[in-house]
């Protein structure tokens, strides 16, 4: 293993005196061509080696632990790994297209509080936006063994805290618990296959666990009604969520079993961390000890970083689900000081992170590296186009496009089944070139192409088949950009930020799905009442009736009443306002695509060699005066 010499020593080496540690101690900077061969087998069959121990400084424990995975294991054991990823994201996904169905009776048939479904609803979306950061922060620092076990007693808490709940509280209770357990459970999924695949590879393996998923978009309501057909319907929403605490543990466990025997430690390492700990027991007091440990969690853990940011994107995100609300506006004095609080803390965070954090979540020459800038900025223009063009669509498609229910459901899950089969694409073109700039820049393209188009062929006039094809290439620009921006982030970054980097561009595309639907809903609220009160000549009654409860109104008018036109008229002008915002979005989208992104070209590498250089001499500074030793029971200052 190569390795550079440093001014000053960062890891005391294992089974010595921190204090008599020379200063000319190794710190490996680069990895073994081991590591990058997709199915190399490491002559090492017990774990982690005694020669990954001086890396620890330098690199987090989870990192190093799927370093050594990679070495080792061979085509059965990640074959074993992905087969289970498929098998726990089909099952994952089915409990969230059955999710809406079961809190709907539960909230209503079961607790009698059908006003509280959106507080739920709200609370959830919080949390799916917000945990990803910090579980991927935990996986970095304790392994990705301990946060895949994590999540999975969350999600097991979770769900069985929902089924047996009395009450809203407790029902919100374990619905916030559930929350983080699923959506560090997707983020692990990702983080874990990047830290074994290749890059060339990457896109594919994104992919294809998650393939089996484009069932549940019809088979989800089906298995809903069957479990709340059965028995007293006032409960029968209990047992539909209690199936996936006895369903997800099996299936994830062959994951948390292979991770584990692939990252544990040789006997030679095992003897030296007790031999160091034997030493630092007879060294130090226990309080000592306790201190120095907390110490090392706290700034390793970037608590302070992660409080802020959670602080501020929760917060911000919090605003914009609401303003928009029944009962709130973006005018109300506690919207805009929420607002105010929101930008203040998230400005808290960024200058902490720049000049105070010692060991920041992110290094900022990484932020500042252009595919990065450019995979953020996609996370942002691809979602928030998105949402402006959907937001309100299944209501627009049975009132003013005279479209059945059964209709508007297929029309509005197109782009879904569209996406899966362009990703599968996507993903061997990528394999075959070794390039993403140019799927991402094709992706941004069709949606381009799509969204302009429904000037055209979204409108009330338009025929079934009309409004279905441009739901279907809308669709296929999503299987060209999620997955490949996602890989492409991950290949500017060098291992040891991957976690951080993934959760991050995570974090602002769930933020631009609120900055989206708050855009289209300022929109629609703005637009629809001025056009109905022209359309509907003034006649208040309709009016509220039309934009309350379009579609109740929709079923007391048939088409071709002036009552029934003046509504179509005048949500036809506001898709078409909504519709110009995403196509000019999209379009940004595309040159950012075009003159920001690098077009870095993949290797048969875990990471490039180019990225894993990519840190500043600044943070290894930053990492050098806080280094402690890497024996987790036992951290000790760097002499």
């Amino acid at each position: 293993m190569s390795a550079q010499r440093t001014e000053e020593p960062v890891v005391p080496t294992l089974g010595e005196n921190p204090a008599a540690t020379a200063s000319t101690t190794t710190v490996p900077l680069a990895q073994d061509d081991e590591y990058s061969r997709e199915d190399d087998k490491s002559s090492n069959e017990e774990g982690i080696d005694a020669k990954d121990i001086l890396n620890l400084g330098s690199k987090s424990k989870g990192v190093i632990e799927m370093e050594s995975l990679k070495a080792r294991i061979n085509n059965k054991w990640r074959f074993v790994i992905y087969l289970f990823f498929m098998f726990v994201s089909y099952s994952l996904s089915l409990d969230q297209s059955t999710a809406t169905p079961y809190l709907n009776y539960a909230v209503s048939k079961g607790f009698k509080l059908h006003s509280l479904q959106a507080s739920v609803a709200v609370v959830t979306s919080i949390f799916s936006a917000m945990a990803p950061t910090p579980i991927a922060k935990f996986a970095d620092y304790f392994g990705r063994v301990y946060a895949e076990i994590g999540c999975l007693v969350l999600y097991t808490v979770g769900q069985a805290v929902m089924a047996s709940a009395k009450g809203i509280v407790q029902f919100s209770a374990g619905s916030s618990i559930h929350t983080l357990g699923i959506s560090g459970m997707f983020i692990l999924q990702n983080i874990i296959i990047a830290d074994i695949s290749s890059l060339r590879n990457r896109y594919w393996w994104l992919v294809a666990p998650s393939v089996p998923q484009v069932f549940n978009s019809f088979l989800g309501a089906n298995v809903a009604a069957s479990m709340l057909g059965r028995g007293d319907p006032n409960n029968s929403w209990r047992w539909g969520i209690a199936m996936f605490c006895l369903l997800i543990p099996p299936i994830t466990t062959p994951i948390i079993l292979t991770l584990w025997r692939g990252t544990r430690p040789s006997k030679s390492v095992k003897a030296q961390l007790k031999q160091i700990k034997r030493e630092r027991v007879s060294q130090t007091t226990f309080g000592q000890r306790l201190w120095a440990n907390t110490k090392d969690i706290f700034w390793k853990l970037d608590v302070i970083g992660l409080v802020l940011f959670i602080a501020g994107i929760g917060l911000f995100l919090v605003t914009l689900t609401l303003a928009n609300s029944r009962y709130n506006r973006w005018s109300d004095a506690h919207t805009i000081a929420q607002l105010i609080v929101g930008f203040a803390i998230t400005c808290g965070f960024v200058v902490w992170e720049r000049w105070f954090a010692p060991i920041p979540l992110l290094p900022f020459a990484l932020i500042k590296r252009r595919t990065v800038v450019g995979c953020c900025l996609l996370a942002l223009w691809h979602p928030l186009a998105g949402r402006c063009v959907s937001t309100y669509l299944y209501t627009y498609l049975q009132v003013a496009a005279d479209q059945s229910q059964i209709s508007a459901t297929r029309i509005t899950t197109f782009p879904t089944i569209g996406g899966w089969v362009t990703a599968v694409i996507g993903a061997l073109v990528a394999r075959r070139f070794r390039v993403l700039k140019p799927i991402i820049i094709f992706g941004m393209f069709i949606e381009t192409l799509a969204t302009g188009l429904m000037l055209k062929y979204r409108t009330s006039g338009s025929s079934q088949a009309e409004l279905a094809i441009i739901q279907i290439l809308r669709g296929a620009s999503n299987g060209f950009l999620s997955y490949p921006i996602q890989a492409l982030i991950q290949a500017a970054a060098p291992h040891e930020h991957l976690a951080l980097v993934t959760t991050g561009w995570t974090a602002i595309y769930y933020v631009a799905f609120g900055i989206g639907a708050a855009i289209s809903g300022a929109m629609w609220t703005n637009l629809v009442p001025d056009k109905l009160n022209i359309y509907l000549q003034g006649n208040q009654t309709l009016i509220a009736a039309a934009y309350s409860d379009p579609l109740t109104y929709a079923t007391q008018w048939p088409v071709g009443t002036w009552q029934r036109d003046g509504v179509a008229r005048a949500q036809d002008e506001a898709q078409r306002v909504m519709v110009i915002v995403g196509t000019v979005v999209s379009f940004v989208g595309m040159l950012t695509a075009i003159f920001v992104l690098e077009n870095l070209k993949l290797t048969d590498n875990q990471s490039l060699e180019e990225s894993e250089e990519y840190i500043t001499s600044a943070e290894k500074s930053q990492k050098k005066a806080l280094t402690i030793s890497a024996v987790r029971d036992g951290p000790v200052a760097a002499q």
